[in-house]
C-alpha cells in the first residue's frame, strides 16, 4: 500500500460512507485504499491518536507517509484523485484555499452532527 493514498473513514456513519463511495467512484485509477477508523487495520496508522481525534474526523495517509486530518486530509484526498489534482493544487497554494478547505469539512462535520441520530448517520460516539 506504499503507493497508495490510504483513507480512514467512519464506517458507522451514512453520511461518512456516502462520501467514501464517492470518492472511490472518482478514483479512476485506485490509487485510494479505504480502512474503517475502528478496524484493527487501521491500528498502525491511527494507533497514537486518542479516542476524540481518532473518531473525530477522517484521515489520509498519503503515499510518502503523512498522516493529515479534517480540511487538510480533504485536501490530500483531492489531490490524490486525478480529475481533482489541480483544484487541490490551487486550494493548497493560498490560505484562502486552505481555509476553504477547512469549512467544506466543517460543514460536513456540522451536518453529520445534525444527523446523527437518523437513519442516514449513526448516533455519535460518547466523547
Amino acid at each position: 500500500m506504499a503507493d497508495r493514498t490510504l483513507l480512514f473513514w467512519d464506517a458507522d456513519c451514512g453520511i461518512c460512507t456516502f462520501f467514501r463511495n464517492v470518492t472511490l467512484r472518482l478514483d479512476l485509477h485506485g490509487g485510494i485504499v479505504s480502512i474503517p477508523i475502528g478496524s484493527k487495520e487501521a491500528d498502525p496508522y491511527l494507533g497514537d491518536l486518542d479516542e476524540d481525534r481518532r473518531w473525530g474526523s477522517m484521515h489520509v495517509v498519503s503515499p510518502d507517509g503523512t498522516r493529515s486530518s479534517a480540511g487538510p486530509a480533504l485536501l490530500h484526498l483531492l489531490a490524490a484523485l486525478p480529475l481533482l489534482r489541480g483544484v487541490a493544487g490551487v486550494l493548497e497554494s493560498r490560505d484562502r484555499g486552505v481555509r476553504l478547505a477547512g469549512r467544506i469539512y466543517g460543514f460536513t462535520v456540522r451536518l453529520r452532527k445534525g444527523l446523527a441520530g437518523s437513519p442516514f448517520c449513526a448516533p455519535q460516539r460518547a466523547s
